[in-house]
């Protein structure tokens, strides 16, 4: 069974479905997906029908936490604007009550054991949804990720790697929608649940009608265009 990791789509279709293509070549069966659908970019409503109507096995991530918090009015949405651009407040309008009720019922982990391998899904942690994970962390941090499955799957810091762990592996699979890496590349997980295989995706994307969009809803926020533009090694 081959397996789909994705994280921090943040909006961005045109990265999600570069990746989707990619994932169908691979012909992966089932794809789990890390959290932070919405938030920066502008089409949330697309990218979690995308993933609804794969089946995909989903979780929470603090963008959409701070989507129920605008929904319940204890967020400034232009506030909230200011840092991460027009996401959030499109997707207050791009989703019923109803439905925005039924995403919050979505948990923020996920365990489960396929074939003889344990898995830990987070959005940003095993200890806290919120903390990051960049390649450099700290051997003290990494022992709090010790939680005794064989892999522990994380997204979150848009920075993907993977390191051993006392026990298993942890694997930041990275983002779709807004890699730090390099502007155009979606960052995934391919993971073999028969072998336990597993190997980093990155997917290349057009980002000009993205870029287009920016300007339209956000041109005062110059980070949304330019981490697009980022070349690999570049901050």
């Amino acid at each position: 069974m081959k397996i789909a990791i994705l994280s921090d789509i943040h909006g961005n279709i045109f990265a999600l479905d570069a990746v989707l293509e990619k994932v169908l070549q691979a012909e992966v069966d089932r794809i789990i997906f890390l959290g932070d659908f919405t938030g920066y970019y502008y089409h949330s409503r697309e990218v979690f029908d995308r993933l609804n109507e794969l089946s995909a096995t989903m979780i929470l991530g603090n963008h959409e936490h701070m989507l129920f918090d605008c929904a319940d009015r204890l967020e400034d949405g232009e506030l909230l604007r200011k840092r991460y651009g027009s996401g959030h407040k499109l997707a207050l309008k791009q989703f019923t009550t109803s439905e925005l009720n039924h995403i919050r019922k979505l948990p923020d982990y996920h365990f489960e054991t396929i074939n003889d391998f344990s898995i830990g899904c987070f959005h940003g942690s095993p200890f806290d949804p919120n903390f990051y994970l960049y390649p450099d962390v700290s051997p003290d941090i990494l022992s709090k990720c010790n939680i005794g499955v064989d892999f522990v799957f994380v997204g979150h810091s848009h920075y993907p790697f993977i390191t051993k762990l006392r026990h298993g592996i942890l694997v930041n699979v990275g983002s779709v929608g807004q890699s730090r890496i390099a502007g155009g590349l979606a960052s995934w997980c391919l993971w073999d649940a028969e072998s336990g295989a597993y190997e980093l995706q990155t997917t290349y994307y057009d980002t000009q009608l993205l870029l287009e969009l920016i300007d339209h809803y956000d041109p005062d926020i110059d980070y949304l265009s330019k981490v697009l533009k980022r070349r690999v090694n570049e901050r």
